[in-house]
């Protein structure tokens, strides 16, 4: 006889079956309240709503044996992160603060003459502009 051991075939896309059967059972569900039972409030309709009935009970099946699939899955799947074993002693390093540059300090005078200097500079601009409008007509 060849070796006993049982292999489980667990198909790829494990993870996307029980998210599929999860909307499945939910869709079954919405269905099962839109039903005769839940709208009647009595459990003698339960053969109006045999077909939610049955697909809740099959997603339901589904679900459960692909759980079942996926914990064994990852069961024996190695872990995501590995364990520290050791830490490592960081030294500290000496850390300079950034600091912001001084803010130039304007005196009222000193203010007052860049106003006037960007107030003509825009007054000659639109001169020249004006200039050329001349020009092309």
């Amino acid at each position: 006889m060849a070796n006993g051991a049982v292999v489980a075939k667990i198909p790829q896309d494990i993870e996307y079956r029980v998210i599929g059967n999860v909307f499945g059972l939910l869709i079954a569900a919405g269905g099962l309240l839109a039903g005769a039972m839940v709208t009647e409030r009595s459990l003698d309709y339960w053969q109006e709503d045999i077909v939610p009935l049955g697909l809740l009970v099959f997603m339901g099946f589904r679900l459960l044996r692909n759980l079942m699939a996926t914990m064994t899955l990852y069961q024996d799947a190695p872990p995501l992160h590995p364990k520290m074993s050791q830490r490592e002693n960081v030294a500290s390093e000496p850390v300079v603060m950034p600091q912001l540059p001084p803010t130039p300090g304007y005196t009222p005078d000193q203010v007052v003459e860049e106003v006037v200097k960007r107030i003509e500079a825009q007054k000659a601009e639109q001169a020249r502009k004006a200039e050329k409008n001349k020009a092309h007509s």
